[in-house]
């Protein structure tokens, strides 16, 4: 009955330990059924970049850099390596096979098999901690997404201003040429010094120049877009925009609500939920483990069997996981002064680009109501007067540089509105503008 009793026992310790670690346990992926470690094997396809249309839109490009960005397919690796550490957290221990052979003269020989229980739920602790690590690759693949997605539109931003500089300075140089034209013809009629024509010939060669230097932006502002998708400015032909188009400046009070679900702090607060179940799991390996052992020794000589059924659990005399519970304790405090100083950051951020955005939107909108008007009348003014002699050749510059540094002023503030506008909407995850049309 004894024997009958042993045999049972170290049959089911056998059954079980292989149950434990065979193949057909494993957690399973949880998007297509399969084990993390198989489809991590596969790769994924490499989706062909459609092709672009020749006048881009904010959304087409955003698409584009989403899908084919070379940082972003990079970050998202994190993710995958996340969601093998779920599956590693997920697997019982192993059991342990051991045999052992003494005395060749009159051998012995025994064979056990030991299994190693996790004692103060140490594995669903574990499986917690790799499922908020999960997360928190998901928050920042989320977060590289987010800032992908506006420096695009910070990119797409400066092509539409290089487009707008290239056309002021080659209205600038059209002008410039007409007065040229005009000064020659009236140092031809005998009305006027000679100096005026090579006055006018420097400023026409000037802004030729503008126009160049117009040209090598507009090139390279094209060159960072297309290298947001790892493409080339001939991706395509133009952009299509509305780059004078601004609108009602957001109330402060409703940017500052934002910021609790602002990427940077949805972070922050994956990493303490991360800090959190690493100390709770540290806290767990103060238990000892229990170990149980079960086997059989056979002595040749008299061909007998005995079962044996062993038990080992470490008694923590000294060490009891003091350290690491003090340093993950420490790492979790570091972790929640890390939030306050982000959201200390974030505030401050959210204050000098929202005063960025303020001034730069009353700027524009005062150099397109009141400055560009003004300064078109007084040019078109004296041009018609200088033509007729009735203003002087320096008249006619004044008024010439007046307009046209009205223009460059306006587009630089439109610029700076933009790219406060964006740089609020990346800080915050989302866009400030209801309208899908934005540009």
């Amino acid at each position: 009955m004894k024997n009958k009793y042993f045999s049972s026992l170290l049959l089911y310790l056998i059954c079980a330990a292989i149950l434990c670690g065979t193949p057909a346990l494993a957690v399973q992926h949880p998007e297509n059924g399969e084990p993390v470690c198989a489809s991590a094997k596969k790769t994924d396809s490499t989706v062909p970049v459609k092709t672009r249309p020749p006048n881009l839109s904010l959304e087409e490009a955003v698409a584009l850099a989403v899908n084919h960005n070379p940082d972003l397919a990079v970050s998202k690796f994190s993710t995958r390596m996340a969601e093998s550490e779920t599956l590693g957290a997920s697997l019982f221990p192993n059991p342990d096979l051991e045999f052992e052979y003494e005395d060749f003269d009159a051998p012995e020989k025994t064979l056990t098999i030991g299994y190693l229980i996790e004692l103060g739920g140490k594995r669903s602790h574990r499986m917690g901690l790799a499922d908020s690590g999960l997360e928190l690759a998901e928050a920042e693949l989320a977060a590289a997404r987010v800032e992908l997605i506006y420096e695009t539109a910070g990119a797409f931003i400066d092509v539409l201003a290089a487009r707008e500089n290239l056309r002021i300075a080659r209205e600038k140089y059209k002008l410039a040429d007409q007065v040229y034209e005009t000064a020659e013809e009236r140092v031809l009629a005998g009305t006027v010094s000679p100096m005026e024509q090579v006055t006018a010939r420097i400023k026409r060669s000037n802004a030729g120049l503008d126009v160049q230097n117009a040209e090598d932006a507009l090139g390279i502002a094209r060159t960072d877009l297309s290298a947001m998708w790892g493409g080339l400015p001939d991706d395509f032909k133009t952009v299509k925009g509305n780059f004078d188009r601004i609108e009602p400046v957001p109330s402060y009070d409703g940017l500052a609500a934002a910021m609790e679900n602002a990427p940077r702090i949805r972070t922050k607060y994956a990493q303490i939920k991360v800090s959190q179940n690493h100390l709770d799991l540290e806290k767990r390996n103060r238990i000892p483990d229990l170990t149980i052992s079960g086997g059989i020794k056979k002595t040749d000589e008299t061909d007998d069997e005995i079962y044996i059924v062993g038990l080992s659990l470490p008694l923590p005399l000294f060490d009891r996981n003091q350290a690491g519970v003090a340093r993950t304790a420490a790492a979790l405090d570091q972790q929640t002064a890390s939030l306050s100083a982000e959201k200390n950051r974030l505030t401050k951020d959210l204050n000098n680009a929202f005063q960025i955005l303020k001034t730069a939107h009353q700027q524009a909108n005062t150099i397109k109501i009141e400055i560009l008007p003004a300064a078109q009348s007084v040019f078109d003014a004296v041009k018609e007067g200088y033509q007729e002699g009735e203003f002087g050749f320096l008249d006619l510059l004044e008024a010439q540089s007046t307009l046209y540094e009205s223009h460059e002023s306006h587009v630089q503030a439109l610029g700076r509105y933009h790219h406060a506008v964006i740089a609020l909407e990346k800080m915050l995850g989302r866009d400030l503008s209801n309208s899908n049309n934005r540009y």
